[in-house]
């Protein structure tokens, strides 16, 4: 799997497009829905989906119009439904401007086996509720896409009305503890994030 980053919007997000055999999945496209599709067509790639780890605008604030472009699915944990109705909203209140982006369409929901495949790769959902409701982690066999669940060093907010730190906590253990063999993940599996740098199991298990 190759993984291209981009920085996006004026929180600078992380959107992940991560490709395999030509074909390629959006993660989080943040802002500039523009961008990311001549980026994708630079690269001479074929996108299917785009994956949201969570509902929050600073990481689907392009979803809708990426797929008025691209003509693809746009899937999210049902729990996070309702964040995407405020998308507009949240956005011009925390970065005090007026939005009016499409909203995400075409939407399916992310369940508890949700598995996707793109070229000859493919990515597990992991439920991670705690930063909201219905937050989720992609994993493949040597990295984990996080959101804003687990950063470098960090870990999601919890100070939302609807965050829940205890479940947070238990969502933290959980990643930790990801069977591969008896041991858990790799130390070395890499976690990209939905903000600053990508890091590691191993680190992160030293700074938890």
């Amino acid at each position: 799997m190759k993984i291209e980053i981009l920085q996006l919007g004026q929180l600078q997000t992380n959107c992940y497009i991560a490709h395999c055999g030509g074909e390629a999945i959006i993660i989080d496209p943040a802002d500039e829905a523009e961008f990311i599709a001549e980026k994708i067509q630079r690269l001479n790639l074929k996108p299917s989906a785009i994956l949201a780890t969570h509902g929050h605008f600073d990481h689907i604030l392009a979803a809708g119009e990426l797929q008025m472009l691209l003509n693809i699915p746009f899937y999210i944990h049902p729990a996070d439904e309702f964040l995407l109705k405020e998308m507009n909203s949240s956005a011009s209140f925390w970065l005090k401007n007026k939005f009016n982006y499409p909203l995400p369409r075409a939407i399916k929901f992310i369940k508890k086996e949700f598995s996707i495949k793109f070229g000859g790769c493919r990515l597990k959902v992991i439920e991670t509720p705690g930063h909201t409701p219905g937050s989720v982690c992609f994993l493949s066999e040597d990295v984990i896409f996080s959101g804003d669940t687990l950063f470098k060093n960090g870990v999601g907010r919890t100070d939302f009305s609807y965050s829940d730190k205890t479940q947070l906590e238990k969502s933290l253990e959980k990643i930790f503890r990801l069977p591969a063999g008896r041991h858990g993940l790799p130390a070395e599996t890499i976690i990209y994030s939905g903000h600053g740098e990508e890091t590691t199991i191993k680190d992160e298990k030293i700074h938890k």
